[in-house]
């Protein structure tokens, strides 16, 4: 009866230590990141655009960070979108770091989107 018991003891704590493994093996997994280019939108509604480094962290880093600001043609009220380099901005910023609980989602940009080829033209 007594190694019955242990038999069960050792193979309930052989059960719960696999299962620690797998979550943490699935919490530390790194998402793949296949484009040189990803629009990381936050809880906020802003949307930047750069390389991600660091995902899978708390902090992840937006590298030569982008937003498309919106304006009106002087002739004509048809907006139109310009790419600004957020290092062009007053606080010379070259990356955002950002919580990870701030980001809503992260997209690919593909390179032969308008957006891939007007940052690819700014690097």
């Amino acid at each position: 009866m007594k190694e019955i018991t242990l038999g069960l003891l050792g193979l309930a704590i052989a059960a719960l230590l696999a299962a620690l493994v797998y979550q943490n093996q699935r919490r530390f997994h790194q998402p793949l990141v296949t484009t040189p280019f990803q629009a990381v939108a936050l809880q906020n509604g802003a949307v930047f655009y750069g390389r991600i480094d660091h995902l899978g962290t708390d902090y992840p880093v937006l590298r030569d960070a982008f937003t498309v600001r919106r304006e009106s043609g002087p002739d004509t009220q048809a907006p139109h979108y310009v790419l600004v380099k957020r290092s062009d901005e007053p606080n010379g910023a070259d990356h955002i770091i950002f919580p990870a609980a701030a980001i809503a989602f992260i997209e690919p940009v593909r390179p032969d989107s308008e957006v891939g080829r007007l940052m690819a033209g700014e690097r």
